[in-house]
């Protein structure tokens, strides 16, 4: 048996154990609201790739969990699956409510974290629910924990600066843009979460993001709900860092809207890309690779 072979029958058994399990929180989470999924659509081409009905693998598998967790007040569990989860790749959680900050939502989900490292015995079973089962149980001791802490790191958790991290860059692509609704949506997260690039409304869409990958995928979970009529992710580009190297890996100073047309009109949205000056764009912020990501070709001269 060929090694790729060995490690497509791997993908399809990690991606059937992650239906399998996500059936089953369908039928444990089965009142109305409490177990929610952006696109179905993913659902279906995971299960039609693990039946080998279609090569195309288009996305991860991720849910949201509303639970009553605290008193009044619904609480948020999202969980995204990367491919080789069970056995290799650990789950993503993101614990999510009004009352609490940007900087609790990541103490609990280094919390979760821990837990995973230290009491998941057998991570080639799924697990999810196992988590699912200690967050309920402990989730008041945990904010009580959490509200009481002063400062971010302790003996105990993980240094808010770690001497290194995963760089990422996202490019993503959507049919088009034009909700100012989105358009500051999108501005005020990549503030929020001190990520660089840019943000190309109109038709096509493009925006791209890079910092932190726990802020960029965020990021992705942040806006990929808006209605869209299509978005997706084009291209990811990963690096293992030292932290101290993060703004050098940056290719564009901050994060900002680039409409990349020479006319100048309110109705910024309807006027087209000039697609010589964003190809000279992507040149000046040794990007101009992507164009055979986002376009289909490597060369300027195919698009004037």
């Amino acid at each position: 048996m060929s090694i790729v072979q060995v490690q497509n029958d791997l993908l399809r058994d990690c991606l059937r154990k992650q239906l399998d399990e996500f059936h089953m929180l369908s039928s444990i989470f089965c009142n109305p609201g409490e177990l929610h999924v952006d696109n179905y659509s993913f659902v279906d081409n995971i299960n039609a790739f693990v039946e080998g009905e279609t090569a195309q693998l288009r996305a991860k598998l991720d849910y949201q969990l509303n639970l009553p967790l605290l008193e009044a007040v619904k609480v948020q569990i999202r969980i995204e699956l990367p491919h080789l989860y069970p056995g290799i790749e650990v789950p993503d959680f993101v614990i999510r409510s009004t009352m609490f900050s940007r900087d609790q939502e990541r103490l609990f989900s280094r919390k979760i974290e821990q837990y995973i490292d230290e009491e998941v015995l057998d991570k080639n079973e799924s697990y999810v629910y196992q988590v699912i089962s200690w967050i309920q149980d402990n989730f008041l001791e945990m904010t009580k924990t959490i509200e009481n802490s002063n400062t971010l790191g302790s003996s105990h958790e993980i240094p808010d600066t770690p001497s290194t991290i995963v760089f990422e860059r996202l490019w993503i692509y959507s049919h088009h843009l034009k909700s100012k609704t989105k358009r500051q949506t999108i501005l005020k997260t990549a503030k929020e979460y001190n990520l660089s690039g840019f943000s190309r409304p109109g038709k096509p869409a493009i925006i791209c993001v890079e910092g932190q990958q726990k802020d960029t995928q965020v990021f992705w979970r942040t806006i990929r709900p808006l209605k869209w009529q299509k978005i997706q992710i084009r291209l990811t580009e990963t690096e293992m860092i030292r932290f101290d190297q993060l703004n050098c890996k940056r290719r564009f100073p901050g994060f900002r809207e680039e409409l990349i047309t020479e006319v100048d009109e309110d109705n910024d949205e309807e006027v087209p890309m000039n697609m010589s000056l964003f190809m000279k764009f992507l040149d000046k912020h040794e990007s101009g690779y992507i164009r055979k990501e986002i376009f289909g070709f490597y060369q300027t001269e195919q698009i004037l």
